[in-house]
């Protein structure tokens, strides 16, 4: 099974669930500015809300995503304070026509004084259970 995982971040949250989430895949985390190069059964994409909307990088890379290479998108995000950011990014992969899995990641990311230490261990360890029951799923 090929599996990826894409993410943009600006303050470093997702990058840290991110490589959490690649650990427990046994692959590399790469930032969302490296193009897949192979299909993939399933690609992990994530980012975080930025004054109410995911960041232009993650919207460019999901627009040329092509959906013969990507078979399904776990989503997972980071985020001070909205609850679910990866609700947009689910919005604009499925209007690629690729598939979402209805599993997700979200955890709280630190910002200035907000969540102080966000994403943390426990995050952390939540986020590679997470990639390990995505990727039983697709087995």
């Amino acid at each position: 099974m090929n599996t990826a995982v894409r993410y943009f971040t600006r303050g470093g949250n997702t990058k840290k669930v991110a490589d959490a989430i690649a650990n427990a895949a046994g692959v590399e985390a790469k930032n969302c500015s490296a193009p897949l190069t192979e299909p993939v059964d399933l690609l992990f994409l994530g980012g975080s809300v930025y004054w109410g909307g995911i960041d232009k990088n993650l919207k460019q890379f999901i627009e040329q995503l092509d959906p013969a290479m990507v078979k399904s998108v776990a989503v997972f995000g980071t985020s001070a304070l909205k609850k679910e950011p990866d609700r947009e990014i689910e919005k604009f992969i499925g209007n690629k026509g690729i598939p979402v899995s209805s599993r997700s990641f979200h955890c709280r990311g630190e910002f200035s004084a907000v969540h102080k230490g966000h994403p943390d261990g426990d995050d952390l360890k939540k986020a590679a259970a997470f990639a390990r029951t995505a990727l039983e799923a697709i087995k």
